[in-house]
């Protein structure tokens, strides 16, 4: 059966590709759960008008995720805690 990918599903393909899945993947797991649509001729045509929508929306994102890299690329975080004399630490580092 194909199917329209809503959002990125692992090992089966990503946001709006249409691919080839086992009929009771489809119907048990992928569109129950809004994973996916039926690749029919209507729901083809509605993605091909969705897709730049889709595209520009992924890009902001992208946009958004370097800014935030670009950020914290050059901060620095030190954390101390106790050690022993063989520089074991004491306890679990939550504390």
């Amino acid at each position: 059966m194909q199917v329209i990918l809503l959002e990125k599903v692992v090992n089966v393909g990503d946001l709006g590709e249409v691919v080839k899945v086992r009929q009771g993947y489809a119907r048990n797991f992928l569109i129950p759960q809004g994973k996916a649509k039926r690749a029919t001729p209507e729901n083809l045509k509605l993605l091909e008008e969705k897709r730049s929508e889709l595209e520009k929306a992924a890009g902001e994102r992208l946009a958004k995720a370097q800014a935030q890299a670009e950020k914290i690329e050059g901060v620095t975080i030190q954390v101390t805690q106790k050690a022993g004399v063989d520089g074991r630490l004491f306890g679990s580092v939550t504390n």
